[in-house]
């Protein structure tokens, strides 16, 4: 039984750069159609404005072009396996920021167990864990980061 664990488990590890590289590839497209439409519709980039604004975070017309481009550049990078560890941290960072300002506010739970859970569920939360997860484990097999150090 153990060899057969062993075995299943070789064979998974070796196929591992599929679910890394559809990961990476998603949530590349991801950011970047949401970083996307935050820089070219007006409407979005408002609401982006505005909401930097309700977090007092400063500059909130630079940062809201700034942020935008973080998502929709590093998304792009992300798609393409392109400074997968770099964008991966810029869009956690991101993530990270937006957990802090805005997202853990509209929490209401009460109890630890329930607000650990609430917070568990938002999805930056999930996207942070994701782009972490990258960052250590690269881009997977396909990617122009592979094909500039293979």
């Amino acid at each position: 039984m153990g060899l057969f664990i062993q075995s299943v488990t070789a064979t998974l590890h070796t196929w591992e750069w599929v679910p890394i590289t559809i990961v990476r590839v998603l949530i590349g497209i991801f950011f970047c159609i949401s970083g996307g439409y935050k820089l070219f519709l007006p409407a979005r980039f408002s609401t982006m404005e505005r909401t930097l604004a309700e977090a007092h975070i400063p500059f909130p017309h630079f940062n809201a072009y700034f942020v935008s481009l973080v998502e929709f550049a590093c998304g792009a990078g992300l798609a393409l396996g392109l400074l997968t560890p770099l964008c991966a941290l810029l869009l956690a960072v991101n993530m990270i920021v937006a957990i802090a300002t805005t997202s853990i506010r509209g929490i209401q739970s009460t109890g630890v167990l329930a607000w650990t859970d609430d917070f568990l569920y938002l999805p930056e939360v999930l996207y942070v864990m994701i782009l972490i997860w990258l960052i250590f484990s690269g881009p997977g097999r396909y990617s122009i980061d592979g094909l500039i150090s293979p």
